[in-house]
């Protein structure tokens, strides 16, 4: 129940916060950072293909000849997909290849694993029942716990594949991850996820190089009009122009400056407003 609660907080999650329309990964960030992936990156996600997907739907039907063969990460959703794709008058079935990607963030070298069901299975009949729409849905990451794999955190859709694992500063503490672009660099957004203790958060976004520290809002209102700037700055080049009275999305706050970064709507372009021209 856990992690049926935390797919459909990830999605809504992602619905109101998408990327923008500015993602195409060609622009460099304006200092560097977004160019060639940087040393500091020690492994980068690995894409596998070895699961088996029809042995664990006949798993999660109770057929014994394969009990036992399916990894939990897949099983504890499983029946909640069953549910709602009989719900809608559809049949789960699997897709030919498996997708999964593994990594190692805590350096035992043992994998962890990343993966979205909706890249796994399907539901014949009704195939949107598990859309989240151009935004992709969450990966969840995983790690064994003997038998058992735990969640370890959610990453959104756009920086889970070809995710980096950084190197860690810390012994004994999950490493920082870094996504964005669906993995293609240079890349205008990078987003870290870094270790709270318990699990995974989305705590920094690098927008063109400014950090941009995440802080989830919710909906603020335009109180003039106003550009979303390309930079924390006045004098940035404007990305779009909103009148007053526009609903945006507040994601979080600039470092260097009393700035926003928000997003105006999912097929938006995500930037900068100042601070003073937004209200709760």
């Amino acid at each position: 129940m856990r992690l049926v609660i935390s797919f459909l907080a990830c999605v809504l999650l992602l619905a109101a916060c998408g990327r923008g329309s500015d993602q195409s990964g060609s622009e460099d960030s304006g200092d560097g950072s977004s160019g060639a992936r940087s040393e500091r990156a020690a492994s980068i996600a690995v894409l596998k293909k070895d699961i088996d997907l029809t042995g664990c739907l006949a798993e999660e039907s109770e057929d014994t000849a394969t009990a036992g063969s399916c990894p939990t990460y897949i099983l504890q959703s499983l029946d909640y997909m069953i549910q709602e794709c009989s719900r809608v008058g559809g049949e789960l079935e699997p897709l030919p290849d498996s997708a999964a990607w593994s990594l190692d963030v805590d350096g035992d070298g043992d994998s962890e694993i990343l993966l979205d069901l909706t890249q796994n299975f399907t539901c014949q009949g009704a195939p949107t029942v598990f859309s989240c729409g151009s935004l992709g849905c969450p990966y969840f990451l995983y790690i064994r716990d003997g038998d058992d794999w735990n969640e370890l955190g959610a990453i959104n859709a756009d920086d889970a594949p070809g995710i980096e694992v950084l190197h860690s500063k810390a012994k004994d503490i999950p490493a920082t991850l870094r996504g964005g672009c669906s993995g293609q660099r240079p890349c205008s957004e990078l987003t870290f996820y870094t270790w709270d203790g318990n699990a995974y958060d989305r705590s920094l976004i690098e927008y063109r190089g400014h950090k941009v520290d995440v802080a989830p809002g919710g909906l603020w209102t335009l109180t003039r009009d106003a550009p979303v700037l390309a930079a924390p700055a006045n004098d940035a080049a404007v990305l779009d122009e909103y009148p007053a009275g526009t609903t945006v999305v507040v994601i979080g706050a600039a470092r260097s400056a009393p700035y926003k970064f928000v997003s105006p709507c999912n097929a938006c372009r995500r930037g900068f407003v100042d601070a003073e021209a937004l209200k709760k």
